[in-house]
């Protein structure tokens, strides 16, 4: 099945699972689905269930269920972080206000679960169930840090949360219903692949194209938030200074910019690509072991787009 059927599958079934009897819950979830995305976990659980031998269509709730948990999470997140825009628009926090996008978030968890409990089986509910808590637990952690510069240790207990445990899931459960019992590789190789997802993703904030990205480049440094691209290059640095910066409540944004472009004229972009690659070598090493199909191919295609997104 190709990549553009699998996707439109997931756009439709996106809203028609959808349902909530409130219509300003409705209006939220369409807002926040409507701004797009990529689809990348639920096109991943299709995926992996094909390369196991399993008919795609058969992870479609599941992956739906995915989907709807990174879209709660983002919710959340905006209204933690105070965000003004996602995906190049107004954050649904912004147009709804906060109660309605924290509520609308607590649904779409419940609704993943109720799609996991009607189309999944108690090994999946508990993988999923332990994500969203690795995910909770990293978010805090996080929020706990801002303001500080952080260990690298830290920096991956961060990321490993709050993006790759979601990819894991998202690899372990399309293989899971695609009848593989090796469950802890396929997670693995999601966990891979979110790690490289997330610092390529904090890699965009001191490169992207912000058009592109839909959000400003230096926002990790506005919000006081240590990133890869500046661990890799703090012993070049006045570390002093930098944790300044960090602590700042309104940093300027000649600070901003003046340090942005000093871990860039570092090599802090290119040592934190380099690290993506690295775990993506990782996951594809792990993917090798599965039989060749042109669902391992289009998992590959999009390994290889994580990193290559945007830059």
């Amino acid at each position: 099945m190709r990549r553009m059927v699998l996707l439109e599958a997931i756009e439709k079934r996106l809203l028609e699972e959808l349902n909530p009897k409130v219509r300003l819950v409705l209006e939220t979830g369409r807002y926040l689905i409507e701004g797009g995305g990529k689809r990348l976990r639920p096109l991943i659980t299709m995926l992996s269930c094909g390369m196991c031998g399993g008919d795609p269509e058969d992870a479609l709730p599941l992956g739906i269920g995915l989907e709807y948990i990174h879209a709660a999470s983002l919710l959340h997140d905006d209204v933690v972080d105070g965000a003004k825009s996602r995906r190049g628009r107004d954050s649904a926090n912004l147009v709804f206000g906060n109660e309605v996008a924290v509520l609308t978030g607590d649904y779409m968890y419940a609704k993943a679960l109720h799609l996991f409990s009607t189309y999944g089986n108690i090994e999946m509910i508990r993988l999923v169930s332990q994500a969203v808590m690795d995910m909770a637990e990293a978010q805090v952690l996080e929020l706990s840090k801002v303001g500080e510069l952080i260990t690298e240790d830290e920096y991956f207990r961060i990321i490993e949360g709050k993006t790759a445990v979601l990819f894991g899931a998202c690899v372990a459960v399309g293989g899971m219903a695609g009848g593989c019992q090796d469950r802890d590789t396929l997670y693995e190789i999601g966990l891979r692949m979110g790690r490289a997802f997330q610092l390529v993703d904090d890699l965009l904030d001191y490169v992207g194209d912000s058009k592109k990205t839909g959000k400003p480049v230096g926002n990790d440094l506005r919000e006081g938030k240590t990133t890869y691209p500046l661990l890799s290059v703090i012993d070049y640095l006045d570390r002093e200074r930098v944790e300044s910066l960090l602590r700042e409540v309104e940093p300027t944004e000649e600070e901003i910019e003046t340090l942005r472009k000093e871990v860039v004229s570092l090599g802090g972009d290119a040592r934190t690509k380099e690290r993506a690659l690295e775990e993506l070598r990782v996951a594809k090493d792990l993917l090798s072991k599965f039989p060749d199909s042109s669902y391992k191919e289009e998992i590959l295609k999009i390994m290889d787009f994580v990193v290559l997104r945007e830059l």
